[in-house]
C-alpha cells in the first residue's frame, strides 16, 4: 500500500470528520478513501479512526500519530518543492524568523539582480538545521558558537519605557511595592532559547537578586511584544528588532549574550551566489554591523 496515498486520507478525514468529505477534498471516492485509511492502519498497527454513523473521531492512536503523519506530508511537500527549486535554478535559504522582513527583501532584490531567484523562507532555529542537514534548502544561516561565526549580533532588554539611565539586571528585582510575582519579566524568543543561553541567563539572573520564574520562554512573538508594551515585561532581542516594534533598547553588562550565525551553502550555485555583497545585506538583516565578518 501507498504510504503517502494513505496518508494524505487519514488527514483528509480527520480534518473533516468525514470520509465522504474527505473524497471530495481529494477528488475520489468514499470507498477508495476508507481503503487507504484501512491500509495505513494495518502498516500501522491499529486503528487510527472510530466510525460509527453519526461521526468520525480520532482513536488515541490517531491522535498520537496525527502529527507525526501531516510532518510525513510536509517532508513530501518540501521535498517537491526543493527539486522544483533546482530546476528554476533558484537558490533556497533559511533564516531566522522575527526579524524586519524588508531587509529579506532587499537581500532577494540583490539576489535578482545578480541573475538568481533566491527563495527566502523565514523558519525557527532547530527546524532550520534540521532542514539544511535533511537537503531541503540551498543555504541556511546557523546558530553556532562564536568562534564558528560568521556574525555575532549582540543582545539586550527592551520595553516601552521613558527610562534614560541604564539599564541592570538589579532594577528587575522584585520590590515591596511589587513582589515577585508582579515583578518583571526577562522574556526569551524561541530564536535564542537554547539550553545553554538559557542556563547562563538563569545564572546571571539570580546572581542579581531575581526570582527563578522571572527568565521564562516566550510561547510566541505577540505574547511577548503585549508584555513590552504593556510595560511589564523586558524581551531579550536585537537594537534592530527593539527599533522596528517601536522599544527602548538598552544594553545590559550583566548579560554578555549574543546570537551567533554561520551561513552555510550546499550547492554549487549557493557558493557563487553568496559574495560580499550579499554577505553585507545578510549582516545588515540579523542586526549585525554589515562592514564587520568574523
Amino acid at each position: 500500500m501507498d504510504l503517502l496515498s494513505g496518508a494524505r486520507a487519514f488527514v483528509a478525514v480527520a480534518r473533516r470528520q468525514s470520509f465522504s468529505a474527505a473524497a471530495r477534498d481529494e477528488q475520489t471516492t468514499q470507498p477508495v478513501i476508507s481503503r487507504r485509511v484501512a491500509g495505513l492502519e494495518a502498516q500501522l498497527g491499529g486503528a487510527l479512526l472510530e466510525r460509527n454513523t453519526r461521526q468520525v473521531r480520532l482513536t488515541s492512536l490517531g491522535t498520537v500519530l496525527l502529527e507525526h503523519v501531516q510532518a510525513l506530508l510536509g517532508a513530501e511537500r518540501s521535498l517537491i518543492d526543493a527539486a522544483a527549486s533546482h530546476h528554476r535554478g533558484t537558490v533556497r535559504l533559511l533564516v531566522p524568523c522575527d526579524l524586519d522582513p524588508a531587509l529579506w527583501a532587499a537581500l532577494r532584490v540583490r539576489a535578482l539582480g545578480a541573475g538568481t531567484d533566491l527563495e527566502i523562507e523565514e523558519v525557527g532555529r532547530e527546524r532550520r538545521t534540521l532542514r539544511f542537514r535533511l537537503g531541503e534548502a540551498d543555504a541556511a544561516l546557523l546558530p553556532v558558537e562564536t568562534a564558528r561565526a560568521d556574525w555575532v549580533v549582540p543582545l539586550g532588554l527592551a520595553q516601552v519605557t521613558d527610562r534614560r539611565r541604564p539599564l541592570t539586571l538589579a532594577a528587575l528585582r522584585p520590590t515591596r511595592a511589587r513582589g515577585p510575582e508582579e515583578a518583571s519579566n526577562l522574556v526569551v524568543l524561541a530564536e535564542d532559547a537554547s539550553s545553554q543561553l538559557l542556563s547562563a541567563l538563569r545564572e546571571s539572573a539570580a546572581e542579581c537578586g531575581l526570582a527563578a520564574h522571572q527568565v521564562a520562554e516566550s510561547p510566541g512573538l505577540v505574547n511577548a511584544l503585549a508584555g513590552a508594551m504593556a510595560g511589564d515585561d523586558w524581551i531579550l532581542c536585537t537594537r534592530g528588532q527593539a527599533a522596528a516594534w517601536g522599544l527602548q533598547w538598552f544594553e545590559v553588562r550583566q548579560l554578555p549574550v549574543a546570537r551567533s550565525y554561520r551561513l552555510e551553502v550546499r550547492t554549487p550555485e549557493g557558493r557563487r551566489l553568496f559574495d560580499a555583497a550579499l554577505r553585507r545585506d545578510i549582516a545588515a538583516a540579523l542586526g549585525a554591523d554589515p562592514g564587520e565578518q568574523l
